[in-house]
């Protein structure tokens, strides 16, 4: 697997891509991706460094992320990896104790490709990403 991205909530996209680029030397950001499926708003920033920032807005109380803003907890939410072999590391990730907190699923900010989160025992996320 090869690192991705670190993932984090925010409460509004465009006023955190403004205040996160005054403090990190961003160089380029995506468009914002809706995720009907997911139920987020997600932008990316690339610093000069090419380290990858997602940020993620919650479109509304359904969201999976929407209650960990609300709480406060979890907003620094993820490290992300993509994955070769999807299906292979999965099951090795379950099979190394950590527990899927989501269905693999499409997600539109990756072209369609599916997308699955691991809580580990130190307590943080890990989401895969098919490559």
């Amino acid at each position: 697997m090869k690192f991705h991205h670190f993932g984090v909530i925010v409460s509004d996209i465009k006023k955190a891509s403004k205040n996160l680029s005054t403090i990190l030397p961003i160089k380029k950001k995506t468009k914002i991706f809706i995720d009907k499926n997911w139920k987020v708003k997600i932008l990316f920033l690339f610093d000069n460094n090419n380290v990858k920032y997602e940020i993620i807005e919650p479109l509304g109380k359904s969201s999976p992320v929407y209650n960990a803003l609300k709480k406060n907890i979890n907003i620094l939410n993820h490290i992300a990896y993509e994955s070769l072999n999807f299906e292979k590391d999965c099951k090795k990730l379950i099979k190394q104790g950590l527990l899927p907190l989501t269905k693999a699923m499409a997600a539109v900010a990756f072209k369609n490709k599916k997308v699955i989160f691991f809580y580990t025992k130190e307590n943080f996320n890990l989401e895969i990403i098919e490559k």
